[in-house]
C-alpha cells in the first residue's frame, strides 16, 4: 500500500510530482485558481482536486475522512508578502496568512509528517 498525501496550495503539482515519482499516492489537492487546477487535473488524473480557495472550504467537513489515514500533507502556502523578490506589500498583506490554513489541515488530519514549502522571511517581524 502506497503512503497517502494532501496537496494544500498544489498549484500545478510540482510536490506532488516529486512525491508520486517517490511511490506516494496524492489523494486529495486544492488550488483556487481554475487554469492552474486544471493543469493539475491533466497531469494527476487520479488525485481528487478541490478548486476553491481554501478560506472558504469547510475545513473539519473536508478533512474529517481524512484523520489518522494520511502519512504526509505538501504544500506551499502563497509567500509573496514576505518574499525578498518582487513587490512586497506590508506584514498585513492578506497571503501572508493563508499559511494558517495550511496549519489548519495538519491539525485536523493529524499526518505522520508534513512538509510546507515557504520563503526564510516568514520567521522575521518588519
Amino acid at each position: 500500500m502506497k503512503p497517502k498525501v494532501i496537496d494544500l496550495f498544489a498549484g500545478v503539482g510540482g510536490l506532488s510530482l516529486g512525491f508520486e515519482k517517490q511511490g506516494f499516492e496524492v489523494v486529495l489537492a486544492n488550488e483556487y485558481d481554475q487554469s492552474i487546477a486544471e493543469s493539475y487535473r491533466e497531469n494527476h488524473k487520479q488525485t481528487k482536486m478541490i478548486c476553491e480557495d481554501i478560506t472558504s472550504i469547510d475545513l473539519p467537513e473536508v478533512f474529517g475522512d481524512f484523520y489518522g489515514n494520511i502519512d504526509v500533507i505538501i504544500g506551499g502556502p502563497p509567500c509573496q508578502g514576505f518574499s525578498q523578490k518582487g513587490q512586497r506589500k506590508t506584514i498585513h498583506d492578506e497571503r501572508n496568512f493563508l499559511f494558517k490554513y495550511y496549519v489548519k489541515g495538519v491539525e485536523l488530519v493529524k499526518p505522520k509528517y508534513f512538509l510546507m514549502e515557504i520563503v526564510p522571511n516568514i520567521l522575521k517581524e518588519e
